[in-house]
């Protein structure tokens, strides 16, 4: 679902603990610095490098753990919480008297089950063992096609993919989506690009297969072969993919069309097949992407059905890894931890199964705020949302790029701006979900088929606006444009992001920045092509569009021209959107809090900064953090989020409020030219 989200960061939000460690990294309640001097490296100028300025002295106290590609304040939020709700579960991991299908039955068997390495080792592949089988001993297309919607109720790949979502020109209502998918490795590029990184990961990917492969009971020699032939469907499938790029335009990937001219135009894919076992009856279709579904019916005649069911065959190994043996989660880790992201050693076994119950969020955030977050926090982000919508209001009326015409119905949308905070109303009720404390790889199994068909059974039915596309517990928040709302669950409602006792000023910068970044993702490239009711609807002018449209150019040109590793440049037409929100986040923040401190005294200098300057610190905190090589590399391939360093610089380096704030000399800054800088919200 979260295709459809735009998102604060593309951060992984869970991550839990085994029995034995019970003793070790209790959750304590912390009391936080508004902003930590310390984090702030002296020998820099502020309007040299805004963001080394910031976080210097963060990075060299807080080196990246073995266990983490990256590690910043949202990672150090995000193992608080873990904490939090490690001690929570721990409460109900050895329970066996829970009622069936509570909360705490349901997130602690399954917790009980996946901290059990001794049982999860023994059992071996066992549990997917049937599954192999059954894909080898396919016959013909169409029990292959028929496999293909078993596959995607368990939770395994295809080179295809059925999903339902709301409508994008009817947002009231579920309909049903066909999209491409079925790669191994992060992206399409990785298969394209000619450089020796991307020719090193492609070896390194095919040693993986063949390991894995035989690991799982394939002769090893043959396995070889194997990897080289899946490599080569995969390699087919994604030259005929659609860039990133091209999927972030909502006009190019709505294709809607009748389930039978779909069926016609791809004779030789199995929908009947497909569609009869998940359960799909439904005339109409909406087509990401028809190039590709064209050209994946003419591989399915040319390619051998020996190198369908193989490629099958591995997406089970793969997909299952992680709830199976220690040498399989270790390969995969191996591959995608250290090769892909720079990982040097997998997190503690709790924290690696919490990052496996997703499927499981709601539950989850729901003990969470039980304990853990106050309704007073909520009334207080309420307050700042409508501090922010006042600021942006203003600025739509005060912009001199705009017609009147196309202003009204700016407004019209911001002021149809839904929120949800914290927490939903009402929780959703799995009492039906069958999770017991026999097998962990079963749970996750049963787990993938249940979230598969609650999604399913959503076709052709009302879209209910009332549902959370994200646990509470999360750190993180995003923009919903079916809904036209902003989403701020309980988990990123805490320092460094919000503290009920900090200044004002580093709230705003902080909170007030997330939600002016989630507040302008409705106004961005992407974003600004839904109406006030969320259908997709141009309502703009023709002549409007095109100054938004060169305004925007202007974004994605100077992000381009950022090289955070030597000969890759950031994709600035695939970061444009996430951009524009912060270039907008930051700025609504900074007028926000100077309007909510009208008519009263000017706020004393703390630390020696100004109430303007903490505004600017309070966002620069936020994005603090230390990566490595390997998880940028792969961040600008695949991730409509810039790396940190630009999240900070990029905006301020436009804004005349940072310039004057911090007194700087534009002849020896980072900051941009009068003339160069850019400003669109």
């Amino acid at each position: 679902m979260n295709n459809k989200l735009m998102l604060l960061a593309g951060v992984s939000a869970l991550t839990f603990a085994s029995c034995n460690q019970q003793k070790e990294e209790k959750a304590v309640e912390k009391e936080y610095e508004a902003f930590a001097t310390s984090a702030l490296d002296t020998t820099v100028h502020a309007c040299e490098d805004f963001f080394q300025y910031t976080a210097g002295g963060f990075i060299e106290n807080n080196p990246i753990p073995d266990s983490e590609s990256r590690w910043g304040r949202f990672n150090i939020l995000i193992e608080d919480n873990n904490k939090r709700l490690r001690e929570i579960l721990m409460t109900f991991t050895d329970k066996t008297d829970l009622k069936k299908g509570s909360d705490q039955q349901l997130v602690g068997d399954l917790f009980h089950t996946g901290i059990d390495t001794g049982a999860i080792d023994k059992r071996g592949i066992k549990d997917i063992e049937p599954l192999l089988k059954a894909v080898d001993n396919i016959q013909n297309q169409k029990e292959y096609f028929t496999k293909a919607g078993e596959m995607k109720l368990l939770g395994f790949g295809n080179p295809f993919s059925a999903y339902v979502s709301p409508d994008k020109k009817n947002v009231n209502m579920n309909v049903l989506y066909a999209s491409q998918s079925g790669l191994s490795l992060p992206d399409r590029d990785y298969y394209l690009k000619d450089d020796s990184a991307s020719k090193s990961i492609r070896t390194k990917f095919k040693s993986y297969v063949a390991d894995m492969l035989a690991m799982t009971g394939s002769d090893r020699e043959k396995a070889k072969e194997m990897a080289n032939r899946i490599y080569s469907v995969e390699e087919s499938i994604a030259k005929n993919q659609m860039s990133r790029v091209d999927q972030r335009n909502p006009k190019l990937t709505y294709n809607k069309m009748a389930v039978s001219e779909f069926m016609e135009m791809t004779p030789n894919i199995g929908w009947e097949q497909y569609f009869n076992t998940l359960g799909i009856e439904t005339d109409t279709v909406i087509v990401n992407n028809p190039g590709y579904m064209k050209s994946l019916d003419s591989m399915y005649t040319a390619t051998d059905l020996a190198d369908w069911k193989l490629l099958m065959h591995w997406k089970v190994v793969n997909g299952s890894a992680n709830y199976l043996t220690s040498e399989l989660e270790q390969r995969k880790f191996d591959f995608y931890g250290t090769t892909i992201n720079g990982k040097k050693e997998m997190k503690p076994r709790w924290r690696r199964v919490m990052n496996r119950m997703g499927g499981l969020d709601e539950q989850l955030g729901h003990l969470f705020v039980d304990e853990h977050f106050s309704a007073d926090s909520k009334a207080q982000v309420e307050g700042m949302v409508e501090d922010l919508r006042a600021a942006f209001r203003e600025r739509i009326n005060g912009l001199t790029w705009m017609t009147p015409e196309t202003k009204k119905k700016a407004l019209e949308k911001l002021d149809a701006f839904t929120y949800k905070i914290g927490y939903p109303d009402k929780w959703k009720d799995y009492s039906d979900l069958d999770i017991s404390r026999e097998s962990f790889a079963q749970n996750m199994l049963t787990l993938s088929e249940y979230k598969t068909r609650e999604n399913l059974d959503k076709l052709n039915k009302p879209v209910d606006k009332s549902e959370w596309y994200m646990g509470a517990h999360v750190v993180n928040a995003y923009y919903n444009p079916y809904n036209n709302e902003i989403v701020f669950p309980a988990g990123i409602l805490q320092p460094p992001f919000f503290n009920p006792d900090a200044d004002p000023a580093i709230n705003y910068g902080g909170i007030g920045g997330v939600i002016g970044h989630e507040f302008t993702h409705g106004f961005d490239d992407k974003g600004s092509l839904y109406g006030a009711d969320g259908n997709l609807n141009d309502w703009w002018t023709e002549t409007d569009r095109q100054r938004f449209d060169s305004l925007v150019n202007k974004v994605v040109e100077q992000y381009s021209s950022y090289e955070p590793l030597e000969g890759l440049n950031i994709n600035g037409k695939l970061t444009v959107g996430e951009n524009i929100a912060d270039f907008g986040g930051i700025t609504l923040a900074y007028h926000a809090y100077k309007k909510s401190i009208e008519g009263q005294p000017e706020p004393k200098p703390i630390d020696g900064f100004s109430d303007d300057q903490r505004v600017f610190l309070g966002w620069a905190q936020v994005w603090q953090m230390n990566s490595t090589k390997e998880y940028i590399r792969n961040r600008v391939m695949t991730d409509p989020h810039s790396p940190a360093r630009y999240r900070v610089n990029g905006p301020l380096s436009n804004m005349v409020e940072f310039e004057k704030a911090f007194a700087c000399n534009s002849h020896e800054s980072f900051v941009r030219s009068d003339s160069a800088k850019i400003v669109i919200w």
